[in-house]
């Protein structure tokens, strides 16, 4: 076979530039043209003169390498669901493995627990629209099975509170970014989705969270979207492995109370005005087009 080296390179390690503009290397069927030598007056003008950058060389690749490299931060926001438990089971086994995540770094459950845990009508995934690439996922679940007869969608359970005109029961949240795609709002996307998802359910009246005390980042992100924090409590669960296992660890609980369904009803309604205002133009001045007969072709009188 050959000796060049260049042809036993993998097409995806290769320039993909090369495909896009391929290079048109001078052979000898196809002579340059040579310029005729400078004269001695026209080098020292070339060396007074500034010395600029031409946008085609090295400058220019620099900067599409650059452009390419730029996240967006501009994501879509579907369902989570069964087509993606593989990108799910990824990101969750990846944020695990910081300790910070569960009480286990290596032990993930099943998507059929998942699934049977996980509120369905609460739970959704970012994706990148460029690729469709899942970014996270963020799911909410009841976080006390022994009040389980009080979430049933049953006329029995259909009381309100007449102040705000929500039931009173509460979800608590779970949410995982991808390692690579962290630091690009990801999380507050999907935190600020969810909660707005909830707030359109009657069912549900406070919103909450429970993290590792020095869990910073996951704190600054529960802050930044108005949690508040409303517990602490020391020693309260014991990691199971990882680096840390067997050390007790405290925990902190944010809540965020939603709000009362007759307000979510005034807002909507002044967006809705808003946009009709918006998009229907102002009525036309009132003409009178009233005419008097007598007044036409009439010539004036003359004293």
């Amino acid at each position: 076979m050959g000796s060049n080296s260049q042809s036993e390179v993998p097409l995806h390690e290769q320039d993909r530039s090369v495909l896009i503009l391929p290079s048109e290397p001078l052979s000898a069927s196809r002579p340059a043209n040579n310029p005729p030598p400078a004269s001695s007056t026209q080098l020292a003008e070339a060396q007074q003169a500034p010395t600029t950058r031409s946008p085609a060389n090295g400058d220019q690749s620099s900067s599409t390498r650059g452009r390419r490299t730029t996240h967006s931060n501009v994501f879509n926001l579907l369902t989570l669901t069964e087509l993606r438990k593989a990108a799910w089971a990824h990101i969750y086994y990846r944020g695990i493995q910081a300790g910070d995540a569960a009480i286990s770094t290596r032990r993930v459950p099943t998507w059929k627990e998942f699934d049977a845990l996980m509120i369905r009508r609460h739970r959704y995934i970012a994706v990148d629209p460029r690729d469709n690439r899942t970014l996270g996922w963020v799911a909410c679940f009841h976080p006390y099975p022994q009040w389980s007869h009080l979430y049933r969608d049953d006329e029995l359970c259909s009381w309100k509170d007449p102040l705000n005109g929500r039931q009173g029961k509460i979800a608590e949240i779970q949410i995982m970014v991808a390692e690579a795609e962290r630091r690009r709002g990801v999380g507050t996307f999907l935190l600020t989705s969810i909660v707005t998802s909830l707030e359109a359910d009657s069912r549900y009246s406070v919103v909450q969270a429970n993290l590792f005390e020095d869990d910073k980042v996951a704190c600054r992100l529960f802050e930044k979207c108005r949690f508040e924090k409303v517990a602490k409590r020391t020693c309260a669960v014991r990691m199971l492995d990882g680096p840390r296992k067997g050390e007790w660890r405290h925990l902190i609980t944010v809540e965020y109370e939603l709000t009362p369904m007759h307000e979510l009803a005034m807002q909507r309604q002044q967006q809705q005005q808003q946009q009709q205002q918006s998009n229907s133009a102002e009525p036309p001045t009132a003409i009178d087009t009233t005419v008097d007969p007598n007044a036409l072709l009439k010539r004036p009188r003359l004293e």
